[in-house]
């Protein structure tokens, strides 16, 4: 008798989990058709689904984008996978609008925020715009998000950037573009040997110092 009940718990708590799981994603998914994020629900911080739509519409790539996502932030990858899956079945996606949005969200948030998620955004977007063509593609989002920020990346960290790139401090701008493109092509998640952490490294640097 006892056995039986644990099943039928189990089952209707699958069930449960499986319909609440459902409408969060329906939510999702809602918010990012609508261009509106004020009304995001468990989502991880302030402005991650909307983060998490612009990670997405680089990659093109739900699974991908979740890695680069949960490589910044942490949280677990089925987490974010579900986010940007949901986001990835959301109809006319907007990338100046989605930055737009996350800078209109971003804004209303305390100093602390800023200061421990700025740099984290800035190194999602230059993970996800590893293979973007701006003759093709225009601006990056993360140029964008600059203008609109008005944030700079200069920092006096140049000489770790330099080390991770694997270039004397000074190095020319001809050799900072070859090193990336090696390091990155190395590294990157999808070769089967990659390592996403010092993918992110590499990107990180590579804005940096280009």
């Amino acid at each position: 008798m006892l056995p039986s009940i644990l099943l039928l718990a189990a089952a209707v708590a699958g069930i449960w989990y499986g319909i609440y799981s459902f409408r969060i994603q329906k939510n999702w998914r809602e918010c990012a058709e609508k261009g509106s994020f004020f009304n995001v629900k468990n989502e991880p911080f302030s402005g991650a689904l909307c983060l998490a739509a612009i990670v997405q519409s680089c990659v093109n790539d739900s699974d991908f984008a979740a890695r680069i996502m949960e490589g910044v932030f942490g949280s677990k990858h089925d987490e974010w996978h579900s986010m940007t899956k949901s986001v990835s079945y959301a109809k006319g996606l907007n990338q100046d609008l989605l930055v737009e949005n996350f800078v209109s969200l971003f804004r209303k948030q305390d100093d602390s925020f800023k200061v421990k998620y700025l740099p984290k955004v800035f190194k999602a977007l230059t993970a996800a715009e590893f293979l973007w063509n701006e003759k093709n593609q225009g601006e990056k989002p993360s140029a964008y998000l600059k203008t609109l920020l008005n944030y700079s990346l200069v920092s006096d960290e140049k000489s770790d950037a330099f080390r991770i790139l694997g270039l004397e401090p000074g190095a020319s701008k001809d050799k900072i573009h070859r090193a990336h493109r090696r390091l990155a092509a190395k590294y990157h998640p999808d070769n089967g040997h990659g390592n996403l952490e010092m993918f992110l490294k590499i990107q990180t640097a590579y804005e940096m110092l280009k």
